[in-house]
């Protein structure tokens, strides 16, 4: 029968020959004792460092520390020194009718060369009218409630002959049958 693969996990050349070593003619035992004992050498081997490679992991360590220090030092310096946002208008809107948010805040410093408003009574102006929007809706819908009030019960004489000349034509141009 074959020998088993190695399924250990790679470590370095002395620490993995100090681990064979050890653990020759238990790979091929079976039992879960053998088994833990060769899993608790090959990491005692795997964790087992020289001072020198202890050191430059320090120093590793050390280095992702700072970087983050440093990181999250600039986040916070960021976040309290971010400036405002550019001011957008839409298309179509005169800027003038904007209040510049600069001003609003005290920090505008284009003085009458800013495009936008410094009259802080522009924000309480009514909004501009749509032109390509249809306002009388409002209109046509009181013209209908007032047609659905007008009922035939309510009329008086002359009111129904304008309707029933106005439905059958006028009588002294249509002939009499």
């Amino acid at each position: 029968m074959p020998p088993k693969k190695d399924t250990a996990p790679k470590v370095k050349a002395s620490a993995a020959k100090v681990v064979q070593d050890k653990t020759f003619g238990m790979k091929n035992k079976k039992g879960s004792s053998a088994k833990k004992q060769i899993a608790q050498l090959t990491s005692q081997a795997a964790s087992a460092k020289t001072p020198e490679q202890k050191r430059k992991d320090a120093e590793k360590a050390q280095r992702e520390k700072e970087k983050e220090a440093s990181e999250q030092a600039k986040r916070e310096t960021a976040e309290l020194f971010k400036p405002v946002q550019v001011q957008k208008v839409p298309f179509g809107v005169d800027p003038k009718t904007v209040l510049c948010q600069f001003f609003k805040q005290g920090h505008c410093e284009k003085g009458k060369k800013c495009k936008f408003s410094h009259d802080l009574a522009v924000e309480r102006k009514g909004e501009k009218k749509n032109l390509y929007q249809d306002t009388r809706e409002g209109e046509k819908e009181a013209e209908e409630e007032a047609r659905k009030k007008d009922d035939m019960a309510d009329w008086d004489e002359a009111k129904l002959r304008q309707v029933v000349t106005s439905k059958h034509g006028n009588p002294k141009t249509t002939p009499d049958k």
